[in-house]
């Protein structure tokens, strides 16, 4: 008996021995170049067969089937992938959640923020082909997927996109004006009402062309932001921004959004490169950004104040910091104060414009419709279901907070962006726009490129 115990306890040993050797193989592989450059061409043929597949899907409920030899490859994917979804958004949040703090209190922190230099990291940088070439790459998959369903679908796609056309009919009729009387966007609507009228298209053919053009802007303006700091990881960045979840959501009918998060990406590109070189003219041009920002969308436009005003009280040399953004600042504060200066003085229904909307989401406000109030505010998770079809970008989003720490201004502003738009995603009156500006596209170019840099 006993000899037999000491058989089967060697047998278990050399067993043990084998599995460490093979994990120590898989190990090695693991990190070896060749392997992870074929990781990457199978996730790259995931999404691939991922996005060809909900594009079948939408194309066949639109009454255009896709045929072939091999169509049906992508939608086989897409069902047997969709098994794994419900629990997804419920999963990237926990690993999102829980990369942001382990980004600020992981044990690999050896120095406080304070210690760090706010010098701008400007590694790796490619050449100029490179750049653009992804860039260009990013542009044109956009332009394709933005544009394809309204291509095949001759009706106007999302129910918004009513209120949009016949907000810029309206201004057709009653002048330019009419938008800063009566809207809290006024920019935003003067802007689409211009573009319409110099392209000479009707409004029902001008907002099939809209959603592409704004779809370009956003790419293009988080490549910007990106190139700011990390020029090697810009690229990557436009090709996720190009393919999110959150891109082809707000192309729907979600304009202003989408109008709003490339001033949003413009202005934290300028701002980053006013801290690497405090130069005139980018301090009128960050301070006439928020400006735009706050007659665009003001909410985004709180989103900036928050996202560098607390960037800044973290930085080394906090005080003069802080004092330099306030400055930057003060001019649109002073915009917003003469707005509802002008509100006071021109009560509904003489004025129904932004100084008279700004307590919208403070709790209370008086619209055409009557008094809106957000006092019943709960904790919704509909909104994460903007991280189910991707699953991927949250990954990477992950990766990029884990080899990013936020020890420098840039990083901080993600991750601080990041917290505040994910808290926001949770609740019930502002979970949609909150979940959709989840700087999601640039943590995972971020993450995306460490990858790949891996040697």
């Amino acid at each position: 008996m006993t000899h037999d115990i000491w058989i089967q306890f060697f047998e278990l040993n050399e067993s043990l021995g084998r599995a460490l050797i093979r994990s120590s193989h898989i190990s090695r592989a693991l990190r070896s170049v060749y392997t992870r450059r074929v990781l990457l061409i199978l996730v790259a043929a995931a999404l691939g067969l991922e996005i060809v597949g909900v594009a079948e899907g939408f194309a066949a409920s639109l009454g255009h089937p896709v045929s072939g030899a091999y169509a049906s490859i992508p939608s086989q994917f897409v069902a047997i992938a969709s098994v794994a979804f419900p629990i997804l958004p419920y999963l990237s949040l926990v690993m999102l959640a829980g990369a942001l703090v382990f980004g600020v209190i992981g044990p690999s922190r050896s120095k406080s923020v304070e210690t760090i230099p706010d010098s701008v990291q400007r590694e790796g940088t490619p050449t100029k082909f490179r750049e653009y070439l992804l860039l260009a790459i990013a542009v044109s998959i956009v332009a394709f997927l933005i544009w394809l369903p309204r291509y095949l679908q001759s009706l106007p796609i999302g129910g918004d996109t009513l209120f949009y056309i016949s907000v810029i009919d309206t201004m057709s009729k009653e002048g330019p004006v009419w938008a800063v009387l009566y809207t809290d966007k006024p920019l935003f609507y003067l802007t689409v009402y211009s573009m319409q009228q110099l392209s000479q298209l009707s409004t029902l053919d001008f907002f099939e062309v809209l959603p592409v053009i704004l779809a370009i802007g956003t790419t293009i303006s988080a490549w910007f932001f990106v190139d700011s700091f990390y020029k090697a990881a810009a690229g990557y960045t436009a090709l996720l921004t190009a393919t999110s979840t959150s891109l082809m959501r707000t192309s729907i009918d979600l304009y202003a959004s989408f109008f709003a998060t490339i001033l949003l990406f413009l202005t934290l590109g300028i701002y980053v490169r006013y801290r690497d070189s405090a130069r005139v003219r980018l301090i009128l041009l960050v301070q006439a950004m928020l400006v735009l920002s706050l007659v665009s969308y003001w909410f985004v436009w709180g989103l900036l104040l928050v996202v560098l005003g607390v960037a800044e009280a973290m930085s080394r040399d906090r005080t003069k910091r802080i004092r330099s953004f306030l400055m930057i600042a003060l001019p649109s504060m002073g915009v917003l104060g003469l707005f509802v200066a002008f509100a006071l003085t021109h009560p509904p229904p003489s004025y129904w414009g932004l100084g008279s909307s700004f307590a919208l989401y403070l709790g209370k406000a008086v619209t055409p419709a009557g008094t809106v109030t957000y006092s019943s505010a709960t904790v919704d998770l509909a909104d994460l279901g903007l991280l189910q079809y991707n699953p991927v970008l949250p990954i990477l989003a992950v990766v990029g907070l884990y080899f990013h720490r936020p020890k420098n201004f840039p990083i901080r502003t993600l991750y601080i962006w990041s917290s505040v738009m994910l808290a926001f995603s949770l609740i019930s009156t502002t979970g949609l726009h909150a979940a959709l500006l989840i700087p999601l596209p640039v943590l995972g170019g971020l993450g995306l490129r460490r990858i790949v840099e891996m040697r």
